[in-house]
């Protein structure tokens, strides 16, 4: 087992929320464990004794905000460990280990982050030879802290010079998309439909376009693809199966504990969206979240043979289309609901193992939300999720498929927040920041926002560029200004960093 010890202002904590804690193996999926808390005591136990696990939960990360963090792995023992301790232990090898990785281990490449780290470490030795259990973990938070400021602001640095490395010659066509809300007009939107959004998702939803079987409605579909086509926007359609939990429609669900059954039905709705808006040639997410079992209680072999007759189906009908699959939880925070449900990256892995057609993978960057995995993140952990996804040779182009943190503070347990309660000001400062980290790996092609307008759509509350009057928020503004700084190229990198100051602008990081 792995136990933590964790103190209030009077000695042993006599409380502790366990927000959204589980643990984590070596290949950073979720594991099953019992987890609880007792007399200042966390323990948690699993029923593999022997292997080396992480521990994640959503913390007070002090000045940093209210996130999802997480331990190094370690080995399992009676004696407990101190969390805080071991947070800020994790934080500090990140940094380390990004630092080597980015080649950026000369601390005159990022001086304010180095000056930061070093300030983290020194605060981190102290802690541990403090005496006092309370003021130890008090420094042992600072550290945590210190340590995020340092490392998102070694992020923003490294950010700048690949940004220039791959946009110095040749400006990106296609960078920025949202996710339209097809119950709504698109004359109804015209104002906030800025043309920095050079790409449109257009959701397909299973249980509106077919909500009885064999009858079929396209109306809000259709004047959505064809306002795309008239305004020359590049279309993601989809995904054509959502295997969430409430992705599919009433009908349907008798058939999701047969996999045949399942793929008879889902065939004929795939052949008749394509079939309809193939001429548009979309980008066709074929399938999202279907390793989660959230529907259905799938095997690994049923949700390859699932997600292989989707895409196969689209080309069949458009034998060059481009396919994606969108996976769902990248940040593996949700412990598998059945054995059968498995992490985001072995299921990409095995459909590549089986020669399923696909040309992208969709990742989902949505934090401060209600949803489980929707926890609050730094910059450095979107930064190291993504590069997860992206260092594995065999992994296809990667699209951020839908991204949104809100902009007022959220009331709900688990939502967190990153440096201040959410606001306008600590999403203005969120979107662009993580925009420009996703564009500077250059194996990230597009990053879509979820939500257009608060009052529009589906999805985080509060997460939409614009207020429900049309006005922009600050996220809209500084979004869409960056992805006009990206309409031409950028030129040499001159060593100044565009935006670093950002990564202190919600919140103190001193």
């Amino acid at each position: 087992m792995l136990r933590f010890l964790v103190h209030d202002e009077r000695g042993l904590a006599t409380q502790w929320p366990l927000v959204n804690a589980h643990l984590l193996g070596s290949d950073d999926t979720s594991r099953k464990g019992g987890i609880a808390f007792r007399d200042g005591c966390i323990t948690c136990k699993t029923s593999d004794t022997h292997a080396a696990l992480a521990f994640s939960l959503e913390v007070d990360a002090g000045k940093a905000g209210r996130l999802m963090l997480q331990t190094c792995l370690l080995r399992q023992r009676e004696e407990p460990y101190r969390l805080y301790e071991e947070l800020a232990r994790h934080r500090i090898k990140l940094f380390l280990e990004k630092s080597e990785n980015w080649l950026f281990l000369d601390p005159a490449k990022a001086p304010e982050a180095f000056e930061k780290f070093e300030q983290a470490r020194t605060t981190f030795v102290m802690g541990m030879t403090e005496p006092d259990p309370v003021r130890s973990e008090l420094l042992h938070r600072d550290a945590l802290a210190l340590g995020i400021f340092a490392s998102e602001q070694l992020v923003m640095k490294r950010t700048e010079w690949q940004l220039h490395r791959r946009f110095g010659a040749k400006a990106p066509d296609y960078a920025l998309g949202i996710r339209v809300p097809i119950e709504k007009a698109p004359e109804q939107l015209t104002q906030v439909l800025s043309s920095q959004f050079d790409t449109v998702r257009v959701p397909t939803p299973w249980s509106l376009i077919e909500p009885t079987q064999g009858k079929f409605s396209f109306d809000q579909v259709d004047r959505w693809m064809a306002w795309a086509k008239k305004s020359g926007r590049k279309i993601i359609a989809g995904p054509l199966l959502d295997a969430g939990a409430a992705g599919v429609p009433g009908w349907v669900r008798p058939s999701l504990a047969d996999p045949a059954k399942l793929k008879d039905r889902l065939y004929l709705f795939i052949r008749e969206v394509v079939a309809r808006y193939a001429p548009l040639n979309p980008i066709w997410n074929t399938a999202a979240s279907v390793h989660l079992n959230e529907a259905a209680p799938l095997t690994t072999e049923a949700m390859v043979s699932v997600t292989r007759m989707a895409g196969v189906t689209v080309r069949q009908l458009v034998k060059n289309a481009k396919l994606l699959v969108e996976v769902g939880d990248p940040f593996s925070d949700i412990p598998p609901a059945t054995e059968r449900a498995i992490g985001a990256i072995v299921y990409i892995r095995a459909l590549l193992a089986e020669g399923v057609p696909m040309d992208m993978v969709g990742l989902p960057v949505l934090l401060g939300g209600t949803a489980p995995g929707q926890g609050a993140r730094d910059l450095m952990q979107v930064c190291a999720m993504v590069e997860r996804f992206t260092s594995r040779k065999e992994m296809p182009p990667i699209v951020l498929s839908a991204c949104a943190v809100p902009s007022a503070p959220q009331p709900d347990v688990g939502t967190g927040w990153w440096r201040e309660p959410w606001s306008a000001r600590s999403q203005g400062a969120w979107a662009p920041m993580v925009f420009q980290i996703a564009l500077a790996n250059p194996n990230v092609h597009l990053v879509v926002w979820d939500r257009l307008r608060d009052d529009a759509g589906y999805g985080i509350r509060d997460s939409g560029l614009f207020a429900p009057d049309g006005s922009p928020k600050p996220a809209a503004e500084r979004l869409l200004a960056t992805r006009r700084r990206l309409r031409t190229p950028l030129g040499p990198f001159a060593g100044a960093v565009a935006d670093a100051s950002d990564a202190t602008a919600a919140g103190s990081g001193d």
